[in-house]
């Protein structure tokens, strides 16, 4: 494989402290070396055959490949949707170079089989690193719990059953303390699924656009109970799109408890508000939970600033055209998120003035990475980690266009909006893609 040299770029890496103008030495696909390299640190690598490539950053940040912890990748079972080349493909065009995959396929990913094939396709694309989240109950019904430890050992990375919430009390009570047995978090859709039967935010606008609404209340609910759960068993309670202050709230006074709980929020929650919902009444505006109100998104930002909600993930969830063009009470929740989780984010956050740089792009590597348990080699810069690389042209502005998704489906309010800050070249376990160059759609 051959080595790569970037150099003079402005390395980005929250995980060791490091916000300076360096070079990055990568090879076999590993981290070498950081820092204001000379030539006898690149010579061992110049006499073999594959020779050194070099980068020039000057001008680009480098971070490390993005992590994202929520991706809906379809397969097995919804291919027309979205596959895991396909999903890796897109998260490449987003800087991601791992991501999560969420078990909401048919069948789920509930047995040792399913987790396995999740990997064997991750490796057979052999983009961006694709890693399972498996059920936490067999066939996700919420009853019989499945077997965790199987699981575990054959790579699964947390548990879930997602956009399922677990109706039982005691079956998630004790999944969570099943789960805390093999160090594993448990991701709750945090959604009490008899108050969430709307279409939009319940609220002033939902009345105006004659759509039923889903309370603020059934995400405050759930992620409440939750955050006791995690107490009660010691599991590491992860709430993975937090939308309501009231729930914000809630995540932080568990944290003063010292509960084991980390928290999420996506781009769209913080950028996008109910109001648009209602003005543009537009399905690709339809989302899991709602978009909220203006003043839960000052939430959101207050939270994100605080470290209250220490991830940011994209939700990536394809939906076909067909279905997207229902009516709005009929369509489908969803929104195609991998290749705007860093734009968004900059734009709205970074350039914004509202979240220093090393805290966002540690909310996009390092914690997702350390909630997945793979921070030993993924989310950072660190020698001897995985080559994953984020090249970034930070003051570059550009619009989202249909044409430029790679993902099978276009289901995103983005479409149309300019941004600040674009990425330039992905680098997965030592591969270099230049995602200026536009790829085949829908591997």
């Amino acid at each position: 494989m051959q080595a790569i040299l970037i150099k003079g770029g402005r390395v980005i890496d929250p995980a060791n402290g490091l916000d300076a103008t360096a070079d990055v030495l990568l090879a076999d696909g590993k981290v070498k070396a950081v820092g204001a390299l000379r030539e006898s640190d690149v010579k061992p690598w110049m006499g073999k055959a594959a020779g050194v490539e070099v980068l020039n950053a000057k001008g680009l940040w480098v971070l490390p490949g993005l992590v994202d912890l929520r991706a809906h990748l379809g397969e097995p079972g919804n291919e027309s949707a979205e596959t895991i080349a396909g999903g890796a493909l897109a998260a490449i065009h987003g800087g991601i170079t791992t991501l999560a995959c969420m078990p909401d396929t048919d069948p789920p990913i509930d047995t040792e089989a399913q987790v396995q094939f999740v990997l064997a396709r991750s490796r057979l694309a052999d983009m961006a690193e694709v890693l399972p989240v498996a059920a936490l109950t067999k066939r996700r019904e919420g009853r019989e719990l499945a077997e965790l430890g199987q699981l575990v050992a054959a790579g699964a990375v947390a548990f879930s059953d997602e956009m399922r919430a677990t109706d039982s009390p005691s079956t998630l009570l004790k999944g969570m303390a099943y789960a805390s047995m093999f160090d594993r978090p448990v991701i709750e859709f945090a959604q009490d699924p008899n108050l969430a039967g709307g279409a939009m935010n319940a609220g002033y606008e939902a009345t105006l656009a004659g759509l039923p609404g889903i309370p603020a209340l059934a995400e405050e609910l759930a992620v409440a109970r939750a955050c006791m759960f995690a107490r009660e068993t010691g599991c590491h309670y992860h709430a993975a799109k937090l939308t309501t202050r009231n729930a914000i709230r809630a995540v932080k006074r568990a944290r003063k408890l010292r509960v084991k709980v980390s928290a999420a929020t996506c781009p769209h929650y913080f950028a996008l508000t109910d109001a648009e919902v209602r003005r543009r009444y537009d399905t690709a505006y339809k989302v899991f939970p709602p978009l909220r109100t203006k003043d839960d998104v000052a939430w959101i930002r207050r939270g994100l600033r605080e470290g209250i909600i220490d991830c940011i993930s994209s939700d990536h969830t394809p939906v076909p055209p067909e279905l997207k063009e229902l009516e709005f009470g009929r369509a489908p929740f969803g929104i195609v998120g991998l290749q705007t989780l860093l734009p968004v984010t900059l734009t709205e956050l970074v350039h914004g003035g509202e979240l220093p740089l090393a805290q966002a792009v540690a909310a996009m590597t390092v914690n997702p990475a350390r909630l997945l348990r793979v921070a030993g080699r993924k989310g950072s810069l660190t020698v001897g980690h995985d080559a994953d690389v984020a090249l970034v042209d930070p003051q570059e502005i550009w619009t989202l266009e249909e044409s430029g998704l790679v993902s099978r489906c276009r289901n995103t309010p983005f479409i149309g909006m300019k941004f600040k800050g674009r990425v330039k070249f992905t680098i997965a376990r030592g591969r270099i893609f230049d995602v200026s160059v536009p790829q085949a759609a829908g591997a």
